[in-house]
């Protein structure tokens, strides 16, 4: 009897040295996962185009390299566009690539925190100025943020990578996502601060549809290294509305001032004080 006993007692101790490494494991596995997840920073800022490309949206990088929003900052350069610029009486000779009015429509968030920074820009001593590389374009053109974010993708980009591309609208839309694209291109192209009017030329005129199509051209990019980066992970996320799909946000406005630009307050997309986004009415 007694041996039964020390029989049972065996089992039962190796029974829960069992269950006990099934835990160990899985629950590692779960720290691991865990770890693994990136913490969402505190507030939104540019990060550039560079941070898209790569293992989350390469196809797309190389869509948008090759596009006109890819070269802008090109067109800020002597000579470039000459019979354009001379159209809007500006000096074809010189060189616009540290204008605060050009830049703020020919690169990536300049004038806001993590944006595109022009040669010669110091700060306590230091140079700060933006990388400009033609072989990998980055914040010195009009990035996936100018179209995309309301302040930069410095938090949503981590939501995306954190679901591995499996989220909902409403998901990235709370950390600055803006999904009222036709509404976005105004903070641009028929902005009341471009020299580029539709009462200059009828070329100027802003035409949603027809520009988008000059924007992601998309299907030859893909490769069968980057098929697993398409973006519709969630079958149904083109049938979702997002609130700013609903009701656009607001434009910025801005005016140069002492050769720095000035947003106004009141025209401001978010408020990052209060973590708040503000709408059309």
């Amino acid at each position: 009897m007694s041996n039964s006993g020390g029989t049972m007692s065996r089992a039962v101790n190796i029974l829960s040295l069992i269950l006990f490494s099934v835990v160990l494991v899985f629950g590692n596995a779960d720290i691991a996962s865990a770890a693994k997840k990136k913490k969402i920073p505190k507030s939104p800022k540019f990060v550039g185009a560079v941070k898209c490309n790569g293992s989350c949206h390469d196809a797309y990088y190389q869509a948008w390299k090759d596009s006109p929003h890819g070269k802008t900052f090109d067109l800020l350069k002597p000579g470039v566009r000459e019979e354009a610029k001379v159209r809007v009486k500006l000096d074809p000779k010189k060189d616009y690539t540290t204008t605060p009015l050009c830049l703020r429509c020919h690169t990536t968030g300049y004038g806001q925190k993590g944006g595109f920074q022009p040669a010669g820009t110091m700060k306590k001593g230091k140079d700060v100025s933006s990388p400009v590389d033609p072989n990998e374009p980055n914040k010195e053109q009009v990035g996936c943020e100018m179209c995309h974010s309301v302040a930069g993708g410095a938090q949503f980009r981590v939501v995306m990578k954190n679901t591995k591309g499996d989220f909902h609208k409403t998901d990235t839309e709370q950390y600055g996502q803006r999904w009222d694209y036709p509404n976005v291109c105004t903070r641009c192209h028929t902005h009341r601060n471009t020299p580029f009017q539709p009462t200059v030329h009828d070329k100027y005129k802003f035409n949603f549809e027809e520009r988008k199509k000059k924007v992601h051209e998309i299907d030859k990019y893909w490769t069968p290294d980057n098929q697993d980066q398409k973006l519709e992970k969630i079958k149904d996320r083109k049938a979702e509305k997002a609130k700013s799909e609903v009701k656009p946000l607001l434009i910025e406005d801005f005016d140069i001032k002492d050769d720095k630009i000035v947003f106004k307050k009141e025209a401001m997309p978010y408020d990052p004080k209060a973590g708040t986004f503000n709408y059309k009415k």
